[in-house]
């Protein structure tokens, strides 16, 4: 049945509520209505497609909120141009999404665009659903791969990007730690050095501790994230497979970053 069709029968057993679920009952309500009826019938009896598609409905949510916020992202500077879809189309294929999941994200992305809604609320609306703040933070790091996939980080995405924290509910120094690992300057200026960031990390702004801290505080925050980024632990909050490969590398910073504390206190 394919990803589309699966996430159809999922739908209609759950429907997400919010400005979340109205812009994923309108993109899939225009494409995939036999769909949705066959889903719904073979569903009968087995539970309900949400019990049995949890994970799905959170990769769903996921992927719905990250074009969506992208798509507003793309617009803070204006209108946006058959380039810059161009340029989503590019960048989600960058992410790793392929076929069905990266052709939902750009109708996703081109409905968000042209909404009375604002980045804002769809990032709340996604923290009232995502419960994970590695799942939040791991967005917003997205959300800062994308606005520089043209190669610049424009002031009014910088804007957004500082702003945004707050109703993603994560913490308010995480956008500093991002901008040096961007080469943004003080002054809010980009300094943009390759794709995947120039600055050298804090260890400490990345497992979100105080040098002040003893070393067995680190250590707890230090396994507790390092549980939270696991894959399976990932995947059950709606991280899709395609992604994973940008977890990992999420993974190999908070310990290295461990490493490096443990370094440097001998």
């Amino acid at each position: 049945m394919g990803w589309l069709g699966s996430i159809a029968g999922m739908y209609l057993g759950s429907h997400v509520g919010g400005i979340l679920g109205g812009i994923i009952g309108a993109v899939l309500g225009g494409k995939l209505e036999e769909k949705l009826k066959g889903a719904a019938a073979g569903s009968a009896g087995d539970g309900g497609p949400y019990s049995s598609r949890r994970g799905e409905n959170r990769e769903l949510v996921t992927l719905t909120a990250l074009a969506a916020m992208f798509a507003k992202m793309a617009k803070a500077d204006g209108l946006v141009s058959h380039d810059e879809i161009a340029a989503c189309e590019r960048a989600f294929a960058r992410l790793g999404l392929g076929g069905e999941k990266r052709d939902y994200c750009v109708r996703v992305f081109r409905r968000a665009k042209d909404d009375n809604h604002t980045i804002y609320e769809y990032a709340q609306d996604y923290a009232r659903c995502q419960r994970s703040i590695c799942l939040r933070e791991f967005v917003y790091d997205i959300l800062w791969e994308l606005a520089a996939s043209d190669g610049m980080l424009h002031q009014n995405e910088l804007a957004i990007l500082r702003q945004i924290v707050a109703p993603l509910r994560i913490r308010a120094t995480y956008y500093a730690f991002k901008a040096a690992e961007y080469g943004v300057g003080g002054s809010g200026s980009s300094r943009r050095q390759s794709a995947s960031g120039g600055g050298a990390a804090d260890p400490y702004e990345v497992l979100g501790v105080k040098r002040s801290d003893d070393l067995e505080t680190i250590r707890r925050v230090y396994r507790a994230k390092a549980k939270r980024f696991h894959p399976d632990t990932l995947r059950r909050n709606g991280l899709s497979e395609e992604m994973m490969g940008r977890a990992t590398e999420q993974m190999a910073k908070i310990n290295a970053a461990w490493d490096a504390i443990k370094r440097e206190r001998g």
